[in-house]
């Protein structure tokens, strides 16, 4: 049996273990897009949605054709990346409460969006912003 102390996000894993699958999936999605804010300067935002339910098929009806998801499910927990093309953080954040109102209104989840930089230094504290931020936002959620 795992130890409490263990588990990351309801995955089963552990925090560097949660980090490692998410980089081995991500990092290839997120070479391209940097290199094409590098060449063409392109806007493009990072959305990482969080719940225990697959809502995948959900915002793969929210987005547009040239934007990116990445769904990723590690244990009871599904992530849910999705790359933004051509948008800014303010339109970003008009997609997030669309979303939210539409399709994910009566399902429990967390997002955290930041806009993609033209170069990632290091992939553990790229991905680790993401997952802090919405681990933050689920504790004080379930203290409420």
């Amino acid at each position: 049996m795992t130890e409490k102390k263990d588990l990351f996000m309801q995955t089963g894993k552990s925090q560097i273990s949660t980090t490692n699958m998410l980089i081995e999936k991500l990092k290839p999605s997120i070479e391209y897009l940097t290199y094409n804010i590098k060449r063409y300067n392109v806007p493009i935002t990072l959305v990482l949605f969080y719940s225990e339910e697959d809502i995948s098929d959900k915002l793969h009806d929210s987005v547009r054709l040239t934007d990116v998801i990445d769904s990723i499910k590690i244990g009871d927990s599904y992530f849910n990346f999705v790359f933004l093309i051509f948008t800014d953080e303010e339109d970003s954040y008009a997609f997030v409460k669309h979303v939210e109102y539409n399709k994910l209104s009566n399902i429990d989840h967390f997002y955290y969006y930041e806009t993609l930089q033209p170069e990632i230094y290091n992939y553990y504290n790229f991905i680790n912003t993401y997952l802090f931020e919405i681990d933050e936002k689920k504790k004080n959620n379930d203290l409420a």
